[in-house]
């Protein structure tokens, strides 16, 4: 048995593989590429705004706390201008408040630390004027607060300058780049879209099982860049017409596989159907030579009688030679009698579902396609039954429905397990069966039908009573037939055989 690659494109996808990644990804990558640098430079801008207002934020805070130092400075002043003494407490309070601020980040101007801790040292002379000092120091914290306000004035102005660029960047920003991905998607729409578009094409014929490669000259005319994925087409179709191929004949040899199986089948089913007509005939043949015994019998000993009062003579050897014939006769009627007795067959484990699919497996290619068959058999239903002979009781009863009806029409099988007694139902919407076998029962050469003999039913019903069943026959109500098989159903052990098919 060879073994051979059932997929070479799949087997070997590196000559084409990395050229089809690019044409592909190439443009998703330069894509998401460009939307990174966009948002790279929003964040560059958003810092950089952050660390221009994080040095405002701080130099108001700064600011607040020298207005309170001035704020206070004014009131001491104006308490000691109304003639309260000022104490030389109040004063280090306010030369260690002026030289906490002056450690403090904040400041804006240069000189403000400078002057801040200037200050912090004249509050701090012992020998000077309460009420001058603090005139000279309020000065000099107005100089402060104004040439931190310049310089908060001037950073503002800054900070409304820059912000103007990076609106007028963002907005370059947010023009180019749309423009640029304009650009580059019509760049490689031509070299993308084309080849899309045929292979959309080609997966649609593909999808209709038209297995033709791409030609050469289509080839020649799409970008080359996309011919390493239209020679991995190629090689699939390749593939593929392979695979259609060894389809067809597979499909074919089964076909044909299945329909010889199912011509012997048939053909068994028919010598059967013919066996069991034959035993029909001789159960018949049997029945007449036993009833013809009795009075051959009655005969014979009359025959005796009398040569025994002839006693020798002419008269008397013929009716030796009648008693003869008839001894002879009487022979071949008890033969007749010994052949027609037959053995049951042996009972097996079959599964009755089982069993009615393959049947009807069997009658998918006898019964025509205007007659609709189904079966209703419950899962795991399984007894002890002769498996060949209920197969060919159920096949003679299809058939006969299969006669019944002309024209279209529906044949349905059933089965059921009530109290240790298997009743399987064929049922069929024909005309029904005819009054006269209803009301006299089934006899064998008995038919309506023309080109029948009259044995389907009489064999279904030697088979049932060989069984200890019992064959019932009904009309449905408005129309059809129905003949129920039933047979004691004993469970297999659960190590017997395993269940026929």
């Amino acid at each position: 048995m060879s073994h051979r690659n059932r997929n070479p494109v799949a087997a070997n996808p590196t000559p084409y593989a990395p050229a089809v990644r690019r044409m592909f990804w190439l443009p998703l990558w330069m894509s998401a590429g460009l939307v990174v640098a966009v948002l790279i430079g929003m964040l560059v801008v958003s810092w950089r705004s952050l660390e221009r207002l994080e040095p405002i934020q701080s130099h108001l805070a700064h600011s607040e706390r020298i207005r309170d130092v001035a704020l206070r400075m004014e009131q001491t002043l104006l308490k000691g201008l109304r003639g309260t003494p000022i104490g030389r407490a109040e004063l280090s309070g306010l030369r260690d408040q002026v030289q906490d601020i002056a450690r403090r980040e904040g400041a804006l101007h240069p000189q403000t630390v400078a002057r801040l801790t200037r200050i912090g040292a004249q509050l701090g002379d012992p020998g000077a004027n309460s009420i001058d000092l603090l005139f000279e120091t309020l000065a000099q914290i107005r100089q402060v607060l104004d040439g931190e306000r310049e310089r908060h004035s001037w950073l503002l102005t800054r900070i409304a300058a820059d912000t103007r660029t990076e609106i007028q960047l963002t907005a370059v920003l947010l023009l180019i780049g749309p423009l640029l991905l304009g650009a580059f998607l019509f760049f490689i729409r031509g070299r993308v879209k084309q080849p899309l578009r045929a292979l959309e094409d080609l997966l649609a014929r593909l999808a209709a099982r038209d297995y033709r490669p791409v030609p050469e000259a289509i080839l020649a005319t799409i970008d080359a860049v996309a011919h390493p994925a239209f020679h991995s087409y190629n090689a699939l179709v390749e593939r593929l017409q392979a695979l259609e191929a060894e389809h067809r004949d597979r499909e074919q040899t089964l076909e044909h596989a299945v329909r010889q199986a199912t011509a012997a089948l048939l053909a068994q089913s028919r010598e059967l159907g013919r066996a069991e007509r034959l035993a029909a005939v001789g159960a018949v043949s049997a029945g007449l030579a036993h009833e013809l015994r009795n009075p051959l019998a009655g005969i014979q000993m009359a025959c005796g009688t009398l040569h025994r009062a002839l006693g020798e003579g002419e008269h008397a050897a013929r009716i030796a030679a009648v008693i003869d014939e008839l001894k002879r006769v009487n022979h071949l009627l008890t033969s007749q009698v010994d052949a027609a007795r037959h053995l049951p067959e042996p009972l097996e484990a079959v599964a009755v579902g089982q069993l009615i699919d393959a049947l009807l497996i069997l009658l998918r290619y006898q019964i025509p396609e205007r007659i609709t068959i189904e079966a209703q058999v419950p899962s795991g239903l399984r007894c002890l039954l002769p498996a060949a002979g209920l197969r060919q009781a159920l096949l003679n009863l299809v058939l006969n429905a299969v006669q019944a009806m002309p024209g279209a029409g529906r044949i349905q099988i059933a089965a059921s397990l009530t109290d240790g007694e298997l009743a399987i139902s064929v049922t069929d919407s024909g005309p029904g069966f005819p009054e006269d076998l209803l009301r006299a029962g089934i006899r064998p050469f008995a038919t309506s039908r023309p080109g029948g003999t009259g044995l389907g039913l009489a064999m279904v019903r030697r088979f049932v009573r060989d069984h200890d069943g019992e064959l019932q026959l009904a009309n449905q109500t408005p129309q059809g037939a129905a003949v129920t098989l039933r047979l004691p159903c004993r469970s297999p052990a659960p190590t017997g055989a395993h269940p026929h098919a």
